[in-house]
């Protein structure tokens, strides 16, 4: 997959035969960015075909057990299989601390160089492969927070019939137009917005835990696929706002507003042994939306 999605865990707190706690690797060329690391996270890795070799970022959302506990784990078996490629891990404040805790109790040192950011919402992270993540407050019961990953900016492209109108052929005039540059034909400048095109750029919006929040919103804005907290369906509606979680109905609302491409549920409770009635309410406000399970994998175009 040039870009994609492979889920590893999909449950809530508890852990069930049928879904792992929490975690998600978005695969880009390559190279693997895994939003969250509950315990587990890195056999499900392995039973995808996924090396945590690859990794080159951990981004937690927050430091609660089902979230976090699986990534002391990873980061001594990257050890352990010889890793020198930095490895860059970011959530909320606690995480720099949790880490080194791990480290010194289970007496382990790392062969590689890890970067530890807390960073503050609406902070963009620029990771090695080229993507961008950026925060945003999650709305839970501890600091928390959410990121939407961005592709990099691709090469504009030239419109070429909107180009032919103006009198323009293929050559180095084009070329200095997608250079961003104008040009001149006779008396007339042709600027780059005339004729250029930005491609679209695909964007993964993750929530982590949260309860619906405007928050959410303004960072899903548009975006290609909304990963959002579908813990319970909204009979529990009451129940999941006081545990700082969502309904599946709520994250609907949230995919509508934000007009996402795509919706899929996640940190989806154990009490449901199947998924049919949070798609069922979720469809009703949101048709496009699907529910993750693990080891499944999904390709991402823009």
């Amino acid at each position: 997959m040039e870009l994609g999605l492979v889920f590893l865990g999909t449950g809530a707190a508890l852990a069930a035969r049928h879904r792992g706690l929490p975690s998600i690797a978005l695969v880009y060329r390559g190279s693997i960015v895994l939003l969250d690391c509950g315990e587990g996270t890195q056999h499900t890795l392995a039973r995808a075909g996924l090396s945590p070799l690859k990794v080159e970022a951990v981004l937690i959302t927050h430091l609660h057990g089902d979230h976090v506990l699986g990534l002391p784990g990873l980061l001594q078996t990257m050890a352990m299989q010889g890793r020198r490629r930095p490895l860059l891990v970011a959530g909320p404040p606690g995480l720099k601390e949790l880490i080194e805790a791990a480290s010194k109790l289970t007496h382990w040192l790392p062969s590689y160089p890890i970067y530890i950011a807390e960073p503050a919402p609406w902070q963009t992270l620029h990771l090695p492969s080229g993507l961008e993540a950026k925060t945003f407050p999650a709305d839970h019961t501890v600091p928390a927070l959410g990121y939407r990953i961005q592709e990099p900016r691709r090469k504009p492209r030239i419109n070429l019939e909107k180009a032919r109108k103006l009198g323009l052929q293929p050559g180095p005039q084009l070329a200095r137009l997608q250079r961003d540059e104008p040009v001149r034909i006779g008396t007339k400048i042709i600027y780059p917005e005339d004729v250029v095109e930005e491609k679209p750029r695909a964007s993964i919006t993750y929530t982590g835990d949260t309860r619906p929040s405007q928050a959410t919103i303004k960072a899903a804005k548009h975006t290609t696929i909304l990963i959002h907290d579908s813990t319970f369906t909204s009979e529990y509606a009451r129940e999941a706002h006081e545990k700082g979680h969502s309904t599946a109905k709520d994250a609907a609302t949230i995919a509508k507003q934000a007009g996402a491409q795509l919706l899929i549920l996640t940190h989806i409770s154990a009490r449901y042994r199947t998924t049919r009635p949070l798609l069922d309410e979720a469809r009703r406000i949101f048709p496009r939306t699907i529910a993750a399970e693990d080891l499944a994998k999904l390709p991402i175009r823009p």
